[in-house]
């Protein structure tokens, strides 16, 4: 895993960058990726990056796996031992991600 660093809404990853619209709220390793939680207003704020800074994944829409309407941002990520990815919405629900893919494959709540 190459270092990195984070400058407003700027990744570089070893003498790579990737640029997003809005700040970057933290980046987690997680594998050969980076898990980075974008601060934004939207929804499906979280990417996976790859060392290249090439977007490989962004988080899919939970509206779509639940049937549900999903109109807040996540605001927390972690990584399990199992180097499971586990987000937190603004409304405190969590979602596993698979890392392979950004699909969601469980749920559950923080309150």
């Amino acid at each position: 895993m190459s270092d990195f660093r984070v400058e407003q809404k700027t990744l570089f990853i070893g003498s790579n960058k990737i640029e997003f619209q809005h700040p970057i709220d933290n980046v987690k390793n997680c594998g050969d990726l980076y898990i980075v939680l974008i601060d934004s207003p939207s929804i499906n704020n979280i990417y996976a990056v790859n060392g290249k800074a090439q977007i490989v994944w962004q988080i899919e829409d939970a509206g779509i796996v639940y049937s549900i309407v999903n109109d807040v941002p996540y605001v927390g990520t972690r990584i399990t031992d199992l180097n499971q990815i586990v987000v937190t919405n603004f409304n405190g629900v969590t979602y596993t991600i698979d890392p392979d893919n950004g699909k969601i494959v469980g749920r559950g709540n923080t309150k």
